[in-house]
């Protein structure tokens, strides 16, 4: 059978969400292999933000306090009373 990407986009979202999950994962793997630069960028802009935090520690925030806002942020916005 001959697919295009059109026909093959329409038959995944048929899928359910498990396995859309699985084709996407494949997919953006099959990508990042194909992508070597990703991976030096990635690391540049660790290198990068970095040095900013060693530049100006006050604009850093622990990890626990960026995760426990965003958590709360969250479940604000998915809480309908509020």
């Amino acid at each position: 059978m001959d697919w295009n990407a059109e026909q093959l986009a329409r038959a995944a979202l048929r899928l359910p969400a498990a396995d859309r999950a699985r084709l996407t994962e494949a997919l953006l793997v099959s990508l990042k292999a194909e992508d070597t630069t990703w991976g030096a960028e990635w690391l540049a802009e660790a290198e990068r933000r970095g040095n900013a935090a060693d530049a100006d520690p006050t604009r850093v925030r622990p990890a626990a306090a960026v995760f426990a806002a965003l958590r709360e942020r969250f479940r604000a916005e998915s809480d309908p009373v509020q």
